[in-house]
Protein backbone atom coordinates (compact mmCIF):
# COMPACT_ATOMS: atom_id res chain seq x y z
CA UNK A 1 0.00 0.00 0.00
CA UNK A 2 1.80 3.28 -0.89
CA UNK A 3 0.92 6.85 -1.56
CA UNK A 4 -0.69 8.07 -5.33
CA UNK A 5 1.03 10.71 -6.51
CA UNK A 6 -1.22 13.25 -8.98
CA UNK A 7 -0.19 15.47 -11.14
CA UNK A 8 -2.61 18.57 -10.23
CA UNK A 9 -1.76 19.04 -6.50
CA UNK A 10 -2.64 22.75 -6.74
CA UNK A 11 -5.92 21.14 -6.23
CA UNK A 12 -4.98 20.52 -2.49
CA UNK A 13 -3.78 24.28 -2.40
CA UNK A 14 -6.60 26.22 0.05
CA UNK A 15 -8.11 29.15 -1.52
CA UNK A 16 -8.82 32.18 0.40
CA UNK A 17 -11.18 34.94 -0.17
CA UNK A 18 -10.42 38.04 0.83
CA UNK A 19 -13.75 40.38 0.68
CA UNK A 20 -11.18 43.52 0.79
CA UNK A 21 -10.22 43.25 -3.11
CA UNK A 22 -13.57 43.07 -4.56
CA UNK A 23 -13.48 46.07 -6.57
CA UNK A 24 -16.53 47.48 -8.53
CA UNK A 25 -16.01 49.95 -11.71
CA UNK A 26 -18.32 53.73 -11.46
CA UNK A 27 -17.62 53.24 -7.96
CA UNK A 28 -15.99 55.86 -4.99
CA UNK A 29 -13.75 54.73 -2.15
CA UNK A 30 -12.31 56.63 0.24
CA UNK A 31 -13.32 57.97 3.52
CA UNK A 32 -17.08 58.03 5.02
CA UNK A 33 -19.27 60.47 6.53
CA UNK A 34 -22.21 60.48 8.75
CA UNK A 35 -22.20 63.93 10.11
CA UNK A 36 -20.59 67.53 9.38
CA UNK A 37 -18.10 69.34 10.75
CA UNK A 38 -16.06 72.66 9.73
CA UNK A 39 -12.61 71.75 8.56
CA UNK A 40 -9.30 74.30 9.33
CA UNK A 41 -8.12 76.46 7.01
CA UNK A 42 -4.15 75.88 6.21
CA UNK A 43 -4.59 72.46 7.24
CA UNK A 44 -3.63 69.05 5.53
CA UNK A 45 -5.48 66.10 5.85
CA UNK A 46 -4.69 63.28 4.36
CA UNK A 47 -7.61 59.98 4.57
CA UNK A 48 -6.40 56.26 4.15
CA UNK A 49 -6.78 54.46 1.36
CA UNK A 50 -5.99 50.66 0.82
CA UNK A 51 -5.99 49.99 -3.13
CA UNK A 52 -6.36 45.51 -2.87
CA UNK A 53 -5.24 45.50 -6.99
CA UNK A 54 -4.90 48.23 -9.98
CA UNK A 55 -7.29 50.07 -10.46
CA UNK A 56 -8.02 53.64 -13.11
CA UNK A 57 -9.53 56.49 -11.29
CA UNK A 58 -11.73 59.13 -12.92
CA UNK A 59 -12.78 61.36 -10.70
CA UNK A 60 -11.76 62.71 -7.25
CA UNK A 61 -14.06 64.14 -4.98
CA UNK A 62 -15.75 65.50 -1.63
CA UNK A 63 -19.12 67.20 -0.76
CA UNK A 64 -19.76 70.30 0.69
CA UNK A 65 -22.34 70.59 2.96
CA UNK A 66 -21.80 74.48 4.31
CA UNK A 67 -20.20 76.86 1.71
CA UNK A 68 -17.64 79.10 2.27
CA UNK A 69 -17.72 82.04 -0.16
CA UNK A 70 -14.77 83.13 -1.80
CA UNK A 71 -12.69 79.77 -0.78
CA UNK A 72 -10.84 76.59 -2.50
CA UNK A 73 -10.27 73.11 -1.95
CA UNK A 74 -7.41 71.09 -3.57
CA UNK A 75 -7.26 67.60 -3.44
CA UNK A 76 -4.59 65.15 -4.62
CA UNK A 77 -3.04 61.55 -3.93
CA UNK A 78 -0.25 60.53 -1.89
CA UNK A 79 1.49 56.92 -1.39
CA UNK A 80 2.85 55.19 0.67
CA UNK A 81 6.32 54.47 -0.23
CA UNK A 82 7.57 52.17 2.50
CA UNK A 83 4.64 50.79 4.26
CA UNK A 84 4.47 52.35 7.09
CA UNK A 85 1.16 53.69 6.61
CA UNK A 86 2.39 57.40 6.23
CA UNK A 87 2.03 59.18 3.32
CA UNK A 88 5.18 60.31 1.42
CA UNK A 89 5.53 60.77 -2.41
CA UNK A 90 2.93 62.62 -4.26
CA UNK A 91 0.69 60.74 -7.14
CA UNK A 92 -1.60 63.67 -8.10
CA UNK A 93 -2.58 66.93 -7.52
CA UNK A 94 -5.64 66.90 -9.20
CA UNK A 95 -6.34 70.67 -8.64
CA UNK A 96 -8.69 72.91 -6.89
CA UNK A 97 -12.83 73.26 -6.14
CA UNK A 98 -14.70 76.19 -5.59
CA UNK A 99 -16.35 75.30 -2.31
CA UNK A 100 -18.43 78.97 -2.53
CA UNK A 101 -21.72 76.45 -2.87
CA UNK A 102 -22.49 73.38 -1.26
CA UNK A 103 -22.98 69.90 -2.84
CA UNK A 104 -20.56 66.83 -4.17
CA UNK A 105 -17.87 68.47 -5.90
CA UNK A 106 -15.21 66.65 -8.12
CA UNK A 107 -12.74 66.58 -10.47
CA UNK A 108 -12.08 64.32 -13.41
CA UNK A 109 -8.82 63.17 -13.61
CA UNK A 110 -7.04 59.40 -15.51
CA UNK A 111 -4.83 58.01 -12.67
CA UNK A 112 -3.56 54.54 -12.37
CA UNK A 113 -3.10 52.82 -9.08
CA UNK A 114 -1.14 50.21 -8.40
CA UNK A 115 -2.08 47.77 -5.54
CA UNK A 116 -0.85 49.35 -1.92
CA UNK A 117 -1.83 52.02 0.56
CA UNK A 118 -2.78 55.66 -0.77
CA UNK A 119 -4.04 58.34 1.25
CA UNK A 120 -6.61 60.89 -0.22
CA UNK A 121 -5.56 64.24 -0.05
CA UNK A 122 -7.37 67.59 0.78
CA UNK A 123 -6.00 71.48 2.32
CA UNK A 124 -8.57 74.70 2.10
CA UNK A 125 -7.76 78.79 2.37
CA UNK A 126 -11.55 78.40 4.19
CA UNK A 127 -13.63 76.54 6.72
CA UNK A 128 -16.34 74.90 4.21
CA UNK A 129 -18.12 71.97 6.34
CA UNK A 130 -17.17 68.43 4.85
CA UNK A 131 -19.05 65.17 5.67
CA UNK A 132 -17.01 63.55 8.76
CA UNK A 133 -17.16 59.87 10.35
CA UNK A 134 -15.89 61.19 14.02
CA UNK A 135 -14.43 58.19 16.14
CA UNK A 136 -15.00 55.42 13.40
CA UNK A 137 -15.27 52.16 14.82
CA UNK A 138 -13.56 50.10 12.10
CA UNK A 139 -10.37 47.99 11.77
CA UNK A 140 -6.99 50.19 12.86
CA UNK A 141 -5.63 50.44 9.20
CA UNK A 142 -2.60 53.63 11.17
CA UNK A 143 -2.13 51.05 14.03
CA UNK A 144 -3.19 52.05 17.55
CA UNK A 145 -0.36 54.72 18.18
CA UNK A 146 1.75 55.11 21.63
CA UNK A 147 -1.74 54.12 23.72
CA UNK A 148 -3.80 51.43 23.62
CA UNK A 149 -7.34 51.79 22.39
CA UNK A 150 -6.66 55.38 20.32
CA UNK A 151 -6.13 54.45 16.35
CA UNK A 152 -5.78 56.91 13.77
CA UNK A 153 -7.52 56.84 9.85
CA UNK A 154 -6.06 60.44 8.82
CA UNK A 155 -3.16 62.60 9.10
CA UNK A 156 -3.02 66.44 9.34
CA UNK A 157 -0.25 68.94 9.39
CA UNK A 158 -1.72 71.27 11.26
CA UNK A 159 -0.02 74.31 9.38
CA UNK A 160 0.15 74.46 6.23
CA UNK A 161 -0.22 77.61 3.67
CA UNK A 162 -3.15 76.56 1.09
CA UNK A 163 -1.44 75.98 -2.02
CA UNK A 164 0.03 73.14 -4.18
CA UNK A 165 0.73 69.99 -2.68
CA UNK A 166 3.61 69.24 -0.90
CA UNK A 167 6.00 66.82 -2.20
CA UNK A 168 7.06 64.31 -0.58
CA UNK A 169 3.91 64.55 2.36
CA UNK A 170 5.39 66.77 5.01
CA UNK A 171 7.11 64.85 7.59
CA UNK A 172 5.77 65.42 11.32
CA UNK A 173 1.99 65.11 11.01
CA UNK A 174 -0.38 64.08 13.42
CA UNK A 175 -2.49 60.80 13.14
CA UNK A 176 -6.34 61.68 14.38
CA UNK A 177 -9.73 59.25 14.09
CA UNK A 178 -11.75 61.59 12.20
CA UNK A 179 -12.39 60.22 8.86
CA UNK A 180 -12.83 62.93 6.81
CA UNK A 181 -15.13 61.95 3.35
CA UNK A 182 -12.71 62.65 -0.06
CA UNK A 183 -13.31 59.66 -2.24
CA UNK A 184 -11.64 58.42 -5.85
CA UNK A 185 -14.09 57.13 -8.40
CA UNK A 186 -12.82 53.92 -9.50
CA UNK A 187 -13.43 54.02 -13.49
CA UNK A 188 -11.76 49.98 -14.71
CA UNK A 189 -10.13 47.58 -12.65
CA UNK A 190 -6.89 45.60 -14.21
Amino acid sequence: MGIDIHQGIELWRPRMFNEWQAVRPGSYYGGAGSNTQSIYANRLYATYLAVPRGVMVDRIGVVINEAAVGGSLRMGIYRDDNLDTYPDSLVLDAGAIDVGTTGEKTIEMSQHLEGGIYFLAFISDATPKLWLQADPRWRCPMGQGAAVGYYANVWQVNSHAYGPLPDPFPAGAVGVNDEWQIAVRVASVD
